[in-house]
Protein backbone atom coordinates (compact mmCIF):
# COMPACT_ATOMS: atom_id res chain seq x y z
CA UNK A 1 0.00 0.00 0.00
CA UNK A 2 1.80 3.15 -1.22
CA UNK A 3 1.56 6.37 0.98
CA UNK A 4 -1.33 7.91 -1.41
CA UNK A 5 -3.30 4.77 -0.73
CA UNK A 6 -3.00 5.70 2.82
CA UNK A 7 -4.02 9.22 2.50
CA UNK A 8 -7.05 8.60 0.32
CA UNK A 9 -8.38 6.29 2.43
CA UNK A 10 -7.81 8.44 5.97
CA UNK A 11 -8.99 11.43 4.18
CA UNK A 12 -11.79 9.52 2.93
CA UNK A 13 -12.23 8.56 7.21
CA UNK A 14 -11.88 11.92 8.52
CA UNK A 15 -13.35 14.33 5.93
CA UNK A 16 -15.70 12.28 3.56
CA UNK A 17 -17.00 15.37 2.57
CA UNK A 18 -14.20 16.56 1.03
CA UNK A 19 -12.71 13.20 -0.30
CA UNK A 20 -13.15 13.89 -3.89
CA UNK A 21 -11.11 16.96 -3.66
CA UNK A 22 -8.25 15.70 -1.43
CA UNK A 23 -8.06 12.57 -3.40
CA UNK A 24 -4.76 12.19 -5.54
CA UNK A 25 -3.13 9.82 -7.77
CA UNK A 26 -2.63 5.81 -5.71
CA UNK A 27 0.75 5.77 -7.47
CA UNK A 28 2.28 8.83 -5.81
CA UNK A 29 4.89 7.65 -3.38
CA UNK A 30 5.92 10.57 -1.16
CA UNK A 31 4.24 12.78 0.90
CA UNK A 32 6.20 15.80 -0.53
CA UNK A 33 4.17 15.28 -4.13
CA UNK A 34 1.14 14.78 -2.54
CA UNK A 35 1.30 17.94 -0.47
CA UNK A 36 2.57 19.88 -3.56
CA UNK A 37 -0.52 18.43 -5.72
CA UNK A 38 -3.06 19.08 -3.08
CA UNK A 39 -1.74 22.56 -2.18
CA UNK A 40 -1.95 23.66 -6.10
CA UNK A 41 -5.49 23.11 -5.40
CA UNK A 42 -5.65 25.49 -2.71
CA UNK A 43 -4.46 26.36 0.86
CA UNK A 44 -6.75 25.40 2.51
CA UNK A 45 -6.83 21.73 1.36
CA UNK A 46 -2.72 22.03 1.22
CA UNK A 47 -3.24 22.39 5.00
CA UNK A 48 -5.70 19.31 5.23
CA UNK A 49 -3.39 17.49 3.42
CA UNK A 50 -0.13 18.35 5.75
CA UNK A 51 -2.22 17.69 8.70
CA UNK A 52 -3.44 14.37 7.32
CA UNK A 53 -0.12 13.15 6.44
CA UNK A 54 1.35 13.92 9.21
CA UNK A 55 -1.44 11.81 11.30
CA UNK A 56 -0.63 9.00 9.04
CA UNK A 57 3.32 9.61 10.05
CA UNK A 58 2.07 9.22 13.61
CA UNK A 59 0.63 6.10 12.87
CA UNK A 60 4.26 4.46 11.86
Amino acid sequence: MTIADRYNAEATRLLPHMAESLAVDPAITTASEIDEIVFRRSEFLGGMACAILAMIDQQD
